[in-house]
């Protein structure tokens, strides 16, 4: 009987996948991701568990960072709070609105695990090879995005739905972010909610005029 149950757990993991929405293909992990400001090397760890459902970006100061460390999460309408712990402070903003990194807590963003023809022809995505990154065989995508009225052309390299790697070119020059270290591990369930105790705050967007949007 013992034995019976064991295989039927052994079985029921193996047949285990990701829910129809779920943006990435992998349960939980951790994603630690590198990127250049003017010389200075700026980390980001992005923690996701239920296929991508739930994720948090830990970052060291940046945009609007503040001292120390923040952590910005995505909640269940696509909104997202950006906490730091150690002021115990939160601030909400709206779905769609400022967002924090272009490997992307936002599930606003395009679902490479459920990569429609729709999609590829509203971003103009086509599909132009693999390639590894941090020992993950990708896939690499060139597409067009929009940024405040203007075109430019992004490169990304995705693994199960997940960014190892990002190429944006525009007016303002080339930059993007590559993955030092991808972990498939589980994660705390804490790292996703907001700390008991610490209220959040709306952010105001009308104090950046037109630039709420981008």
């Amino acid at each position: 009987m013992f034995l019976a149950a064991a295989l039927l757990a052994v079985v029921s993991l193996a047949n285990a996948q990701a829910p129809a929405n779920a943006p990435y293909g992998v349960k939980s992990g951790v994603i630690t991701m590198s990127m250049d400001m003017m010389g200075n090397e700026m980390i980001t760890e992005t923690y996701f568990d239920d296929y991508g459902l739930k994720t948090a970006q830990v970052s060291e100061g940046g945009f609007m960072g503040g001292e120390g460390k923040t952590r910005t999460i995505t909640d269940k309408d696509g909104a997202q709070i950006r906490i730091n712990d150690a002021e115990k402070t939160a601030t909400k903003f709206p779905a769609g609105g400022m967002g924090f990194g272009m490997g992307g807590g936002n599930r606003a963003q395009i679902n490479w695990n459920n990569l429609t023809d729709q999609v590829k022809k509203e971003n103009n995505i086509k599909e132009v090879g693999k390639e590894t990154v941090a020992g993950k065989e990708c896939t690499k995508y060139t597409m067009t995005i929009d940024m405040m009225g203007n075109q430019s052309e992004q490169t990304v390299w995705i693994y199960k739905g997940i960014q190892l790697k990002n190429e944006m070119t525009s007016d303002f020059g080339t930059f993007g972010q590559t993955c030092k270290k991808f972990e498939e591990k589980a994660v705390d369930a804490s790292m996703f909610e907001v700390p008991a105790g610490v209220k959040v705050e709306e952010f105001d967007m009308s104090q950046f005029g037109g630039f709420g949007g981008f």
